[in-house]
């Protein structure tokens, strides 16, 4: 018996045996995690670690198919607030057998961008592209960020 637990302790420090203390617990704000599958739990779970110092809170989560895959999607909020204001939620999705879940972080594009960060909204505005191809977002939310992005770009040429 104490052979056994010794070598579990040993395994465990050896990172072969997951930690008990290093799980994340996920807060669901509106019950929607209820009977949620592997992949829901998984993708919950990966998010608490990735944002773990800011102890995400989760809400809306829905799944639904595309072809032979299971998508989840969902919001979370990173304001280390008991309950976080609606505003705070960020939409998020991820598509099984995908590595990384995706979350759009909004942030309000400037009146007037310098050429050299044009790249960077741009690529900002991809993730939101790939929430609507997974059904995350309404369809049209690229559309609308693209737009308003290059109407910004065609301002910053005529000054």
């Amino acid at each position: 018996m104490k052979r056994a637990l010794i070598l579990c302790l040993g395994l465990q420090s050896l990172c072969l045996l997951p930690s008990f203390s290093a799980a994340q617990a996920q807060t669901v704000v509106d019950g929607s995690d209820k009977n949620a599958s592997p992949f829901v739990k998984s993708t919950l779970a990966m998010l608490s670690k990735r944002f773990a110092e800011d102890k995400p809170h989760f809400r809306k989560i829905s799944t639904h198919t595309s072809g032979d895959k299971q998508i989840v999607c969902g919001e979370i909020s990173l304001h280390g607030t008991k309950v976080p204001a609606a505003e705070t939620f960020m939409p998020f999705g991820a598509t099984q057998g995908e590595e990384n879940p995706l979350v759009y972080e909004a942030h309000t594009i400037p009146a007037a961008l310098d050429f050299r960060e044009v790249n960077t909204w741009i690529n900002h505005g991809a993730d939101l592209e790939d929430l609507e191809e997974m059904g995350c977002v309404p369809e049209g939310s690229y559309r609308q960020y693209s737009d308003h992005l290059n109407t910004v770009l065609q301002h910053r040429k005529t000054n």
